[in-house]
């Protein structure tokens, strides 16, 4: 995925790997300048070094890597959550669950938003696309999805709500209730006037739970949606819901 040449990132390469929002995700990530050389973290005397083993130590060996790979096994079955599957979870009954998603073009400055809801059944209620133009960022268009599904809360007349996405720092700054004085502000301070709910709750997932959501952008993206899905979602998302 990175240039030889001038250690950057290859971005035809990464562009034919994984969807546009992914690849801006991966581009922002710093490359060192630095070109240290190949060092060995692990060595095998019998291919690098031409050593033979007679049959008992080699055996040995075996029982023993063996024992290792149960051991560490067993740790990581002892930690919770760690060997389990990451679910999408129904809430409660009465209870709406809204997953919201932005996927986001850096170069033409594009952002299309979904909201996927749900209810305690995991039945798909409501579903809503909207393309922003003149974006900022990332993080702008998050914000602006966590908003378009309070508002879209509003339109259908829910009133218990659990509010998830996959963007820890705008769900830690809508949770924090205080006074914003980031490029955010104006969309966080339109969030906090919506209290009128009879009650909200603010989660963060993991983009692995909140898939239905993106995927959801991305038909929104591809057919250039902008509203409601009165006509229900595409198989392509309730692909996914059926598989949360």
């Amino acid at each position: 995925l990175i240039r030889n040449g001038d250690s950057t990132w290859n971005r035809e390469l990464i562009h034919s790997l994984v969807d546009d929002d992914t690849a801006n995700r991966i581009f922002s990530i710093p490359i060192s300048e630095s070109r240290p050389e190949d060092m060995l973290v692990w060595k095998n005397k019998l291919a690098h070094e031409g050593v033979k083993f007679s049959m008992p130590k080699l055996l040995g060996f075996i029982r023993g890597y063996d024992h290792d790979l149960c051991f560490v096994y067993k740790n990581l079955c002892s930690l919770p959550g760690s060997m389990g599957k990451e679910l999408w979870r129904p809430p409660d009954y009465g209870i709406i669950k809204l997953n919201f998603d932005a996927s986001f073009i850096q170069g033409k400055k594009l952002a299309t938003i979904a909201v996927l809801a749900r209810d305690y059944r995991g039945e798909v209620v409501g579903a809503d696309t909207c393309l922003f133009e003149e974006v900022g960022d990332a993080f702008v268009a998050e914000a602006r999805a966590c908003e378009r599904a309070l508002l879209f809360a509003t339109m259908i007349g829910f009133r218990w709500l659990i509010v998830e996405g996959d963007s820890l720092s705008i769900i830690k700054k809508i949770k924090k209730r205080e006074e914003d004085r980031s490029v955010l502000r104006p969309i966080t301070y339109h969030i906090h006037l919506h209290l009128f709910f009879d009650e909200v709750t603010y989660n963060f997932v993991p983009r692995t739970i909140n898939g239905a959501a993106h995927t959801l952008g991305l038909e929104g993206r591809r057919r250039r949606v902008c509203g409601n899905w009165v006509d229900g979602v595409p198989d392509s998302v309730r692909l996914v819901v059926e598989n949360d």
